[in-house]
């Protein structure tokens, strides 16, 4: 059990050093700490932003997020640029992917959250403007 205690406090320790540049979030920054104005502005790629606010959706390593993630690591974590270069940070309650409206499902737009389609008879809603393409969704 010890072996394996150990194995894992390494594996813990390596993950988080190999943490592309890391953020601050959510801590109280001290008034000489020099935070720079914030911008957003779109490319050909999407959007980027130095605000430290998520963007979505990304693309990270060929596959495309549309909300926070937890690939390549044990922390959910979203992307800084629509095409990740680097800059993340790891995600609070206010940095998940919000809904979409309107959005199209089954060739029929949705301008609020529907059960229909739900199994489980749940309010859903997409997180993309079109559900039919990006399969993309979440509970309201």
């Amino acid at each position: 059990v010890a072996l394996c205690l150990g194995i894992f406090v390494i594996w813990v320790g390596a993950s988080m050093l190999l943490q592309l540049d890391p953020v601050i979030g959510d801590q109280q920054l001290s008034e000489d700490y020099c935070i720079p104005p914030e911008e957003k502005k779109d490319t050909a790629s999407g959007a980027e932003t130095k605000d430290m606010k998520c963007v979505f959706p990304f693309i990270y390593r060929g596959i495309k997020f549309v909300d926070c993630t937890s690939h390549d690591s044990i922390f959910l974590w979203c992307s800084l640029n629509a095409d990740y270069t680097g800059r993340r940070k790891s995600c609070s309650k206010t940095d998940y992917a919000k809904c979409v409206f309107p959005f199209i499902y089954g060739n029929k737009s949705y301008q609020t959250c529907t059960k229909t389609g739900s199994v489980t008879r749940r309010y859903w809603c997409s997180l993309s403007p079109n559900f039919d393409e990006d399969r993309a969704w979440k509970y309201c």
